[in-house]
């Protein structure tokens, strides 16, 4: 990556999770920004895959907004799997034991918030793209999502 390329990317980070501190990723097309030196506007300015600079961008911006493992992330995690009709039956303490199906659950809502955040760049601009992180794996960056997920997750742990 260029030092223009990283540049860009550095501003668009600081744009984006700004946003992310202020809860206001819903809304993120209404937010003034130079859509020039916006990676999301234009990632074939970044050099890489515009896919890999989404995740790029989402990642960090989660982990602001869910910064911790702890009850509340769990609570979003139970929401989440009632909502798929499922038990929700996350518990911290499994989570903190390494229950594989607790770690599970947890990843799945980490994988999801990818996902979301995805759907809410898809209208940040004009120029932004849809993408659909199944679809992604399938094209073969499946080891791109499961890092982020995992950064997601090591970060939320970190901060126990």
């Amino acid at each position: 990556m260029t030092p223009e390329e990283r540049s860009l990317l550095d501003e668009t980070l600081a744009h984006f999770t700004e946003i992310s501190r202020q809860n206001r990723f819903p809304e993120n097309n209404a937010i003034p920004h130079d859509d020039e030196r916006c990676a999301i506007c234009h990632p074939e300015k970044t050099g890489m895959h515009p896919f890999a600079v989404y995740l790029e961008v989402l990642t960090p911006c989660i982990c602001i907004r869910r910064p911790a493992l702890d009850q509340e992330l769990v609570d979003a995690i139970n929401e989440d799997l009632a909502l798929l009709g499922e038990p929700a039956d996350a518990s911290l303490e499994a989570m903190d034991k390494g229950d594989p199906r607790a770690l599970e659950q947890w990843r799945s809502w980490a994988r999801e918030a990818l996902a979301t955040g995805l759907g809410l760049l898809s209208i940040h601009s004009s120029t932004s793209l849809d993408f659909d992180l199944e679809e992604m794996e399938e094209e073969g960056f499946g080891d791109l999502v499961e890092e982020k997920a995992r950064a997601i997750m090591d970060h939320q742990k970190s901060n126990r």
